[in-house]
């Protein structure tokens, strides 16, 4: 017979793939907002040139 108190004997298994998918997605989030940054950044300093550039070029 079978009793509601005993311990189960295959706890749930945890899976660490979706915590990688996580991981995948936040990580493509986070680049995409640095090259929209830059990109805009760079077509900001091509449109108006009394914008110094944030380098100074080489003599």
């Amino acid at each position: 017979m079978h009793c509601m108190d005993e311990p189960d004997q295959n706890p749930p298994r945890r899976y660490r793939w979706p915590w990688w998918v996580l991981a995948a997605f936040l990580l493509g989030v986070l680049l995409a907002v640095l090259w929209m940054i830059f990109e805009v950044r760079t077509i900001e300093q091509e449109r108006s040139p009394n914008i110094p550039p944030s380098t100074n070029p080489a003599p």
